[in-house]
């Protein structure tokens, strides 16, 4: 095993959401086609915009049981969880069409044009998440790509504030049985 590298952290959050049926790079974005990084703005052009914060989560399953510790001897319970699902809540600076869909019921925003709210009984988007969390030096601690699908966290009060919407994107492992190959996370700088 190897020695532990600690260090002390100030994380800054970035993401960019690129939304499945999107065309990037003449490439159809889809769970099997993730934009690329040449050039640059084939992400950056999709900025969530300013993340206040971030915080995973993870959703667990308890299957804990209570086994005979000795042939003739009590009981003792063996703690097993499994992870069913993961995530990651992203709370914004900026309001976008994205919240204005998941809010609404919409599969699009036509600006001008009066729409029929809650068209969409299901609000969720499915795309791609590319999330940078950022040392103080400006190198990247973490880059995560998953394949997700966004849902509003948050109900936003519109007031004398400025609103600040959290963005839930929830991993999907695979589709129709097969694992999205492009989900990852790596950390460049060692953590």
């Amino acid at each position: 095993m190897a020695k532990p590298a600690l260090r002390e952290r100030l994380l800054g959050g970035f993401a960019f959401f690129i939304e499945s049926g999107l065309t990037v790079d003449s490439q159809v974005v889809g769970a099997t086609i993730k934009p690329d990084t040449s050039p640059p703005t084939n992400w950056t052009d999709y900025t969530l915009g300013t993340i206040m914060n971030f915080a995973f989560q993870k959703e667990e399953m308890d299957a804990s049981f209570m086994a005979p510790q000795t042939q003739g001897g009590p009981y003792q319970k063996v703690n097993r969880k499994f992870v069913n699902q993961r995530s990651v809540v992203l709370e914004t600076r900026e309001m976008g069409d994205i919240v204005f869909r998941l809010e609404h019921g919409l599969t699009a925003i036509t600006t001008g044009t009066a729409q029929t709210p809650g068209n969409v009984y299901d609000p969720k988007i499915e795309g791609w998440l590319r999330l940078q969390g950022r040392d103080l030096p400006g190198t990247d601690a973490l880059i995560l790509d998953w394949w997700v699908e966004a849902r509003l966290e948050s109900k936003h009060k519109f007031e004398e504030k400025i609103a600040t919407p959290s963005i839930r994107f929830t991993l999907i492992p695979a589709v129709n049985a097969t694992v999205v190959a492009g989900n990852s996370i790596n950390f460049p700088t060692g953590s």
